[in-house]
């Protein structure tokens, strides 16, 4: 009987060890499933680009788009896709079977997109996404949660009027505005002579977001702004650094146009 007990324990404890196999191995894949393939929150920076006027914008060149990330469970060979976001269509190729090593973002998953289609020509004002393709684990990521943005058209803002256009010195003025995609701006102050070159005599920011600015009725060193005729000017700039301008031109004499004049008595 004793002789008989050895060979059971063996069969038993072989096939716990085979029943523990496969569920390990089914463990892993099911891991593999739920966990991201590609990992380091990859997103793209700047989130907005202009190819055609690309400018220091932050802590970034506006000009293109920059994406990275490391593969998670294993090496392989991706292709990265732009993708119009509109069509759905491919409109670039930004890698094609580079080979990226496990766990390596550096130089491995670093791609750049100059803001430009398979043919050279400036990508359309619009948004598109990254689409990474792994080819050796037959998946694909669409990047559609953090899309790119192209914009090359610069914000058009417009002073719409000033409250009171008629004050005295060191009287507010309400100055209302559109046109400044929902980010702040500058306000540039002239003062506007008979003869010459109108001055700038104060610049002031605006509330991050509005669409209504106060001038306090000073000028430098807040001074109570002297009689005469004072142009408001807005610039404002926006996610890729675009500036846009109102009035497109400084007058060189009084005439302007009745919502951006105010008369100091």
């Amino acid at each position: 009987m004793p002789a008989m007990a050895t060979p059971r324990l063996s069969v038993a404890a072989f096939g716990a060890l085979v029943v523990a196999s496969i569920g390990a191995f089914f463990v892993t894949q099911h891991l593999k499933v739920t966990t991201p393939l590609i990992n380091g929150a990859p997103r793209p920076v700047p989130a907005v680009i202009d190819p055609l006027h690309g400018v220091r914008c932050g802590k970034y060149n506006s000009g293109f788009a920059t994406i990275s990330f490391w593969l998670q469970h294993r090496s392989d060979d991706v292709d990265v896709y732009v993708v119009d976001d509109a069509s759905g269509a491919i409109v670039r190729t930004v890698a094609s079977a580079r080979h990226m090593r496990v766990g390596v973002r550096t130089p491995d998953g670093v791609f750049h997109w100059d803001g430009r289609l398979a043919d050279g020509r400036v990508a359309p004002d619009g948004t598109y996404y990254f689409r990474v393709a792994l080819r050796q684990q037959g998946a694909t990521i669409d990047l559609t949660s953090v899309p790119v943005r192209v914009k090359t058209v610069p914000p058009r803002p417009v002073i719409t009027g000033v409250q009171p256009s008629v004050i005295s010195p060191g009287t507010h003025v309400t100055i209302r505005y559109v046109g400044n995609e929902n980010r702040g701006g500058t306000i540039l102050l002239y003062r506007l002579a008979a003869t010459g070159a109108p001055r700038l005599v104060k610049v002031f920011p605006t509330p991050w977001k509005g669409q209504h600015a106060v001038w306090d009725g000073t000028v430098a060193q807040q001074q109570p702004a002297p009689a005469g005729t004072y142009l408001l000017a807005l610039q404002v700039s926006d996610a890729a650094c675009n500036i846009g301008r109102y009035p497109a031109q400084i007058p060189s004499a009084p005439g302007s146009a009745a919502t951006d004049v105010v008369i100091v008595r």
